[in-house]
């Protein structure tokens, strides 16, 4: 996410509605003049997914935009000339509708799938369902996340397919990521912290098009998992989590 559009969505705004956003209640500008209106704000490649009225809000209309497979959501005017950022919480429910609404466009696509497949470095478990995990190597909460991923992988019966995406923030962890290709390494040699000064050029091409490809889709931290459904979660996970995304 850009430093212009993470200041934009650091605010939250705290309203009394108790429906959910997407019914019409106001004219809304198309899609175009949306995109038009705040291309400046994202320098990123992205699509307007959606602008509709938000419901029981007179006058706001939601917009929806995909910075590759990443949605985000903020609130226009009907004329499309003022941005409101941030979340949009129903205070009869305690419901966030704008995280709602983030979690129902965030999904990858078909083709996203396909091309996400070519940059798995290896799998771990049986299954003829299966998810793919986007991890660091020096990511603790990677490490927290992979007993989890183990026991419920066992119990489900669903194979993890392994793709390396070390983080700038970690200054060992290309390196790492580099040996585990080059030695042909797998999932009980990135558990217990593989190391190695096997620095092959085809595994350093590999894990650069790893990160190349992962940017573009719009995954900026780790652990990420995207399910065979196409949807996605971040963080630690939970089984009811991981089971959302074979399902």
């Amino acid at each position: 996410m850009t430093k212009k559009l993470c200041i934009l969505l650091s605010w939250t705004v705290l309203l009394a509605v108790s429906s959910s956003c997407g019914a019409p209640s106001a004219k809304c500008p198309s899609k175009d003049a949306v995109k038009n209106s705040v291309k400046d704000l994202i320098p990123q490649d992205f699509t307007v997914e959606s602008v509709s009225g938000v419901k029981e809000i007179n006058g706001l209309c939601e917009v929806v935009i995909k910075v590759g497979a990443q949605p985000l959501v903020f609130y226009t005017d009907s004329t499309g000339n003022y941005v409101v950022a941030g979340n949009i919480i129903s205070l009869k429910d305690k419901k966030n509708l704008t995280r709602e609404r983030q979690q129902e466009f965030t999904k990858v696509s078909t083709d996203q799938l396909k091309e996400l497949e070519k940059h798995v470095n290896f799998t771990y478990g049986q299954g003829k369902k299966f998810i793919y995990y986007i991890t660091d190597p020096d990511c603790p909460f990677c490490k927290k996340s992979e007993p989890i991923i183990e026991d419920w992988a066992k119990k489900a019966g669903v194979q993890i397919k392994v793709i390396l995406f070390p983080l700038p923030i970690h200054p060992q962890a290309f390196g790492k990521s580099v040996a585990l290709v080059c030695d042909k390494k797998g999932w009980e040699e990135l558990v217990k912290g593989y190391e190695s000064k096997n620095q092959c050029d085809e595994g350093k091409k590999i894990i650069t098009d790893n990160l190349q490809f992962l940017s573009q889709l719009g995954v900026n931290g780790t652990p990420t998992f995207v399910g065979m459904n196409g949807k996605m979660q971040s963080g630690v996970p939970t089984e009811e989590d991981l089971n959302k995304l074979i399902n």
